[in-house]
């Protein structure tokens, strides 16, 4: 009779692997307890340099606690720490923890983390002048903090930014000129509820001459994109107007609007 395989006796890398499919959560509060082999392998910071940390459904674990295993987590990365993922909770406090132990961090996205402030967000960005890709989700921020996050992350390549009903602390271009002034290496850039015009999209496109990728959506400020693209090389190009109970949307591969329906 064959006999089975050891699971045990796996690679620590594949074992690893596996590991980190499971959410962080999950590993820190029940997966390393299981064995003293996967306790080991849950030590070692190469397991740490993701971290996915969103407030659950399930029950283990609420807002205080998240915050605890997320500062735990952090430190177990020895600062290796290169991409990590907040959602709904989370305190300025925390943010001044993963910045202070992140020396390598090259990602930060934050989404609904209503506890956390604008200042808390900009103090942050400052211990991580490294940082290639930001996403700020259901976030307040004004024009002065683009500047200062442009300002602090001359790095920067890929922006997101989608304040929800927050709504903005200043119209019009300002968002966009603090963008197109502060963030030439912006290689991505996506904009939601902007309040932007064709000259704020314009100093956009002249201020960052490596965008590639860009998705604007409800900016009704901008009108006769289907020329607007004629001014860049931008190799992705969307516009999304939401009206009614459907979209209009313009692409870079489409010679018109097209609308889209609920």
């Amino acid at each position: 009779m064959e006999e089975t395989p050891n699971w045990l006796e796996m690679p620590d890398d594949l074992m690893a692997n596996i590991l980190q499919r499971l959410h962080t959560g999950e590993i820190l509060s029940s997966a390393r307890k299981v064995c003293t082999t996967w306790r080991r392998i849950c030590k070692n910071p190469e397991m740490w340099k993701v971290i996915v940390m969103h407030n659950p459904v399930d029950h283990y674990a609420d807002h205080y606690n998240l915050e605890r295993l997320t500062e735990q987590v952090v430190d177990l990365s020895c600062g290796e720490l290169i991409d990590i993922s907040i959602e709904g909770f989370g305190t300025d406090e925390l943010l001044d923890h993963i910045a202070s132990r992140s020396c390598k961090l090259k990602r930060l996205s934050l989404t609904s983390c209503y506890d956390m402030t604008r200042s808390g967000l900009i103090q942050a960005v400052k211990r991580v002048p490294q940082l290639e890709e930001l996403s700020i989700t259901k976030f307040f921020i004004s024009t002065v903090d683009m500047e200062a996050i442009g300002q602090n992350c001359p790095q920067l390549k890929s922006l997101t930014v989608d304040t929800g009903s927050f709504g903005l602390a200043d119209y019009d271009d300002g968002y966009a000129l603090a963008i197109a002034n502060n963030m030439p290496q912006l290689r991505c850039l996506q904009f939601f509820d902007r309040d932007m015009t064709n000259n704020g999209l314009q100093a956009i496109i002249n201020g960052c001459p490596h965008l590639e990728s860009l998705y604007i959506r409800m900016c009704h400020g901008i009108d006769m994109v289907w020329n607007l693209r004629k001014l860049s090389k931008i190799l992705s190009l969307i516009f999304m107007f939401e009206y009614n109970e459907g979209y209009k949307i313009f692409s870079s591969d489409m010679d018109s609007y097209s609308d889209y329906d609920d």
